[in-house]
């Protein structure tokens, strides 16, 4: 049993409502589970991570799901937000590049394209460049625009390698280009997306916090182990059709996290990135942008186990 919270209604915002990164605090309220711990949710959708940062600014949330990126852009300002549990660290993008760049070596003094400084894209640069042990001044990351740009740029020879959607692949490799490096398969953490709240929501109220997140936890499992009733929750709020929603819901189970649990790691690259286009933000110390606390008391007390979910 958890504890009672001390709040009997929850206002959560989904900064991504039609993706499945974000699904779990609307689907644990169709589900039940905010119920079973002694709360009732309210959920709202908005366009960006931005507009549910606002609202949440402005007291017209109590908590939201949104990027690693909303806490540590908060960490300067009177009303930081910490991250308490992440539906996804994995970034489903590739390292593409031409013919006869192969390996890391041949990447090196290579320019690698992607969308724009500050962006996903970016992001994903650095992280492949981390996992093939070179440094960006090794290499020359370049903004050439959306991903059908990098794609055509890639194809005509202007650029040596561009960061595009692993989901290319089938595409991209009978014309000759290298897949040089899957961030979708490697252990290189990014703090995609996560359930937060500010500083002083969670002071007050840590029972209701906990409560959330073990709702959401539950939500996020049910995402892995009841297929079929979470794809037709799915289309009922996200109003896809069957099939696209049974895509989406698949997909998710390759870059989701079933444990929610997450390291600092997750906070870094996004740290850096942001660093790029705000130079406040490099220096942000990103240990102040989470709180594991409520996934190990879970943990501890054995809800994960009783309940099925995976650490890992």
């Amino acid at each position: 049993m958890l504890p009672k919270p001390e709040l009997t209604k929850i206002r959560i915002g989904i900064g991504a409502p039609n993706e499945p990164v974000q699904f779990s605090p609307k689907l644990a309220e169709m589900l039940g589970y905010f119920q079973k711990f002694g709360l009732t949710a309210e959920i709202t959708g908005f366009e960006g991570d931005g507009k549910a940062v606002q609202a949440i600014v402005a007291g017209q949330l109590d908590m939201f799901v949104g990027g690693a990126g909303a806490a540590i852009t908060s960490a300067t300002t009177d009303t930081p937000t910490k991250v308490l549990a992440m539906n996804s660290t994995i970034l489903d993008d590739g390292l593409f590049c031409g013919k006869d760049i192969k390996t890391a070596a041949d990447v090196k003094g290579k320019t690698i394209a992607i969308g724009t400084f500050g962006g996903t894209a970016h992001g994903s640069a650095l992280l492949m460049l981390k996992g093939l042990n070179l440094t960006t001044k090794e290499t020359t990351i370049q903004q050439v625009g959306n991903e059908s740009t990098r794609i055509a740029a890639l194809k005509g020879g202007s650029i040596g390698c561009a960061v595009i959607g692993i989901s290319q692949k089938t595409a991209l490799t009978p014309l000759g280009l290298n897949l040089v490096f899957d961030l979708s398969t490697a252990k290189l953490q990014w703090g995609r997306s996560g359930l937060q709240a500010r500083t002083d929501f969670i002071a007050k109220n840590p029972n209701t916090v906990l409560a959330v997140v073990a709702a959401t936890l539950l939500a996020q499992n049910a995402m892995f182990s009841d297929t079929k009733t979470v794809t037709e929750k799915f289309v009922e709020f996200a109003q896809v059709k069957p099939d696209a929603a049974a895509i989406a819901i698949a997909a998710f189970q390759g870059y989701g996290s079933r444990s929610m649990m997450f390291t600092a790691d997750a906070f870094t690259a996004p740290r850096d990135v942001l660093g790029t286009v705000n130079p406040a933000m490099a220096n942000v110390d990103v240990t102040k942008c989470f709180d594991l606390t409520f996934l190990n008391k879970l943990k501890d007390s054995g809800f994960y186990a009783k309940n099925g979910i995976p650490l890992n």
